[in-house]
């Protein structure tokens, strides 16, 4: 009996391993493509903290997981009120709204998050909240909040979720990389093009704490704000330098957002009708959804494509056997406007170095 529960686990943590696993004709390039000059910011969008009804976590609490996982700015967007712009005391923490906007008789027509002018479209794919108002261009959508993307399948969620809490006590990193596997970045590109969306794209967190224990040397939260930024953030390619959070507000509203689910950021820009991609991992698995549907296999993509918006996410993989990939994970996700030069469109300038004063380095050698 105990030889039939070892094999079980053997089988189960190997299934974990390979799982899941995506069949995929992919293109292999092989050429090294500079980079525009970007100026590169990473940043958090939509969590909750004890100004909003149903969380319990703390602006401190908010800057230390922010500085402990390296973020650049972070934006709060606590229920119908921005109380906590009263509780900052750095430039890189901003006050936003989120807002459910109800019709005559009660209903929800949506959910809207506001900033300091930039306006998002939350929970854009859930049926309590989907928009249906105008379609302004000018707003960004919630192509993914990360909330919603883990609880989405509870079969994915449970399978990971025993092995994650095992794990957590001794491996963190690797308890939460198993996590983002539940994450169907395919469903999400599908439900934006079903849906017609040809807006900018944003990666939200709707964190909410919801265990909070304090005492003197204890300090405990759950779900900690430390473990949705190391799950999931945006990087920011700006063209040009931010100074401060208005700065800050302009670049995301100009320039693309790359919804990325490691620390290191994935690289996409337009040219004309010319799309490249640049990723720091050689295993990688990038599909292209809109008018063309294309898939790369490496760190670098390249397609000339026909005018329209384009979703573009990509996997990480352990293995390939033939046109087989096992064990994928999510990378990055993003959408882009070609040919018309739309806001969706990546711009890089005459700038060098990034927010960390590093000057980027080409495909496909990687970071």
């Amino acid at each position: 009996m105990s030889w039939f529960f070892v094999g079980f686990a053997l089988l189960y943590i190997g299934f974990l391993v390979l799982y899941p696993f995506r069949w995929a004709k992919a293109r292999k390039l092989t050429p090294a493509y500079s980079l525009p000059d970007f100026y590169v910011y990473s940043y958090e969008f939509h969590l909750h903290t004890q100004f909003s009804y149903d969380s319990l976590g703390k602006p401190e609490d908010v800057i230390a997981s922010m500085q402990a996982q390296d973020i650049d700015f972070v934006i709060v967007t606590d229920h119908d009120n921005d109380t906590i712009k009263n509780f900052l005391s750095s430039d890189r923490l901003l006050a936003g709204i989120e807002r459910k906007i109800n019709g005559e008789r009660g209903e929800i027509l949506g959910d809207l998050i506001e900033v300091d002018g930039l306006k998002v479209i939350a929970h854009p794919f859930k049926e309590k909240y989907r928009w249906k108002l105008s379609r302004d261009k000018n707003y960004f959508v919630e192509a993914i909040d990360l909330k919603d993307a883990l609880l989405e399948s509870k079969f994915r969620l449970f399978l990971f979720l025993i092995p994650a809490l095992f794990l957590y006590p001794f491996l963190k990193e690797r308890a939460l990389a198993l996590l983002r596997k539940v994450i169907d970045l395919q469903n999400i590109a599908k439900r934006y093009i079903k849906d017609g969306w040809e807006n900018p794209v944003v990666g939200g967190l709707d964190h909410h704490v919801k265990i909070y224990i304090r005492e003197v040397g204890l300090r405990f939260l759950f779900p900690h704000y430390r473990h949705s930024f190391a799950l999931m953030r945006n990087f920011l390619l700006s063209d040009r330098k931010v100074e401060n959070s208005k700065d800050f507000i302009d670049a995301v509203k100009k320039n693309l957002s790359v919804v990325s689910f490691c620390d290191k950021p994935s690289f996409v820009w337009v040219e004309g009708k010319d799309l490249y991609i640049q990723t720091p991992y050689e295993n990688t698995l990038v599909f292209l959804q809109g008018a063309q549907e294309l898939c790369f296999d490496g760190s670098c993509a390249f397609a000339e494509l026909s005018a329209g918006i384009y979703v573009i996410y990509s996997y990480r993989y352990l293995f390939k056997l033939g046109r087989l990939y096992l064990g994928v994970s999510p990378l990055f996700f993003t959408a882009v406007e070609v040919g018309n030069g739309g806001k969706t469109s990546a711009r890089g300038d005459k700038t060098e170095d990034t927010s960390k004063g590093k000057k980027q380095s080409p495909c496909p050698e990687g970071f």
